[in-house]
């Protein structure tokens, strides 16, 4: 509790304190002229006070809906007047004087009530948290699986793949297919180079060499 709030808190004590001895007094007094007994004209006053005191601490419990604390207040400051102004002398200063504790805590408990409602602070939204969306399913489909070269040197660099040589045939097992092959009809050169895989030129240089 800062020093401000304790100032204020003591300022309206004060002035309550002020107001209830003098209305008390003052009714009391006007109770007894009414013709009450003295033991209710001295439990009289306590009514009043003690509505005045319940409808000040209602107004600053921070409710929202005050109107009755109001009404109880209002009734009970008009009681507390009303004597006040009938006991003092019938004239103006007095009735002015009689009056004033009354009205200086009509005007704190207002002043209390404004500034409490001035200070409530709203109370913070709720944030709650949202849950992230789910990746959405990929369409199921044939796996399409990943081509990995076989050659190790195939790549950026190499985009056609090595084809491995062929082992070479020795001269005379050429020659000997050859002879065969070209034995058929309808045989020529080309189709027997292709069927051995050497060029006509070499199986030129094979026939040849025999």
């Amino acid at each position: 509790m800062n020093a401000r709030r304790v100032a204020s808190l003591a300022g309206t004590v004060a002035v309550t304190v002020i107001a209830a001895v003098g209305s008390y007094d003052h009714m009391r007094e006007l109770a007894l002229r009414a013709g009450q007994t003295p033991l209710l004209a001295t439990l009289l006053p306590l009514s009043v006070d003690g509505m005045i005191l319940v409808a000040t601490l209602a107004l600053n419990d921070g409710r929202r809906s005050r109107w009755s604390a109001w009404l109880a207040f209002l009734v009970g400051v008009a009681a507390s007047l009303a004597a006040n102004v009938l006991v003092a002398e019938p004239n103006a200063v007095s009735r002015v004087v009689s009056a004033w504790p009354a009205v200086a805590l009509l005007l704190t408990v207002e002043v209390l009530a404004r500034s409490g409602r001035a200070t409530q602070v709203p109370a913070e939204p709720v944030v709650t948290p949202q849950k992230a969306p789910e990746p959405a399913a990929q369409p199921e489909g044939p796996e399409v699986a990943s081509e990995v070269p076989s050659d190790p040197h195939s790549g950026p660099d190499n985009p056609e793949p090595v084809t491995p040589r062929r082992k070479r045939r020795p001269v005379a097992e050429t020659r000997r297919l050859a002879a065969a092959m070209l034995a058929e009809p309808d045989a020529t050169r080309e189709k027997v180079a292709a069927a051995l895989g050497i060029t006509p030129r070499r199986l030129r240089s094979v026939l040849n060499a025999a």
